[in-house]
């Protein structure tokens, strides 16, 4: 899980930590990749021709966000990037000949090689940490300092040559390509692909884990991400009845979100800077 969890959380990361970038788009994205390859699969049998028509949708529905950023404001881009999402979900509920509806698709074969727990378990964390170190060099990269001046004071950013919409669509396309193989992962490790895997308590996770981490710190957030998921699997330890660990799940979730932004109020609200 923490391998998974590192790909959605650090992608997340790039737009709405360094970016400052007020989306919440990232469950529609992960519908996209998810259903894209496993329908595709369900259709073929075959992840070489599923695993590019997943990537495809998700840089779609990420190039979307992409333009949405560039022509709204913060409020709407995230009112509307919640709204694009809960349309998905609509969509996936309602269709049920080809999504499988509220039951979902089921019996998703692992890939060669990964068939077993443990060996799938070691591709996770082993992409997950590369994805790390891939994020961390994009940090250091032109985009990342790019999406930094932009958060900080976007037209003293454009006055010196930076382009908006050409960092931004970058940004959401990476951010896409993590969120994808995410979602490639996931549902093999299940077995299946749900609707409820696509909840807004997922929504939550990440956002909870960027501000805990510091919004923007690659190497913060990737900490903040593995504490957060070992105490996610580990209230599954707690003699509890079912119906209450999902939420408790939620009142610790909110418990710590509320600390972090306390914490972390300035790198979420930062004052913009005067030039």
């Amino acid at each position: 899980m923490i391998g998974m969890d590192l790909l959605s959380v650090l992608s997340y990361n790039l737009l709405f930590g360094r970016g400052k970038i007020l989306y919440f788009g990232p469950l529609a994205v992960s519908m996209a990749a998810g259903y894209g390859v496993f329908v595709t699969r369900d259709w073929t049998g075959s992840y070489l021709l599923s695993l590019p028509v997943g990537l495809i949708l998700a840089s779609g529905i990420s190039l979307v966000f992409a333009w949405m950023a560039l022509r709204l404001t913060d409020d709407a881009i995230g009112i509307l990037s919640l709204a694009v999402s809960l349309g998905a979900m609509a969509v996936i509920l309602n269709w049920n000949s080809v999504t499988g509806g509220a039951m979902g698709i089921t019996r998703i074969p692992r890939m060669q090689g990964i068939e077993s727990l443990p060996a799938f378990a070691i591709a996770s964390i082993v992409i997950g940490l590369g994805w790390a170190w891939l994020m961390l060099q994009v940090d250091r990269s032109r985009i990342g300092r790019n999406l930094k001046a932009l958060s900080e004071h976007s037209e003293a950013a454009a006055s010196v040559g930076i382009s908006r919409a050409r960092t931004y669509v970058i940004a959401f396309l990476i951010a896409g390509i993590g969120v994808t193989l995410s979602n490639v992962l996931y549902p093999q490790y299940l077995g299946l692909v749900y609707p409820s895997d696509f909840g807004f308590q997922y929504l939550v996770f990440f956002m909870m884990c960027v501000i805990a981490g510091k919004p923007g710190s690659v190497p913060g957030v990737t900490i903040a991400t593995i504490l957060l998921a070992l105490v996610k699997e580990g209230i599954r330890f707690i003699d509890l009845p079912i119906s209450l660990v999902g939420p408790l799940r939620l009142m610790i979730y909110g418990l710590i979100l509320i600390i972090a932004l306390y914490v972390r109020r300035k790198e979420m609200f930062p004052v913009q800077r005067t030039v």
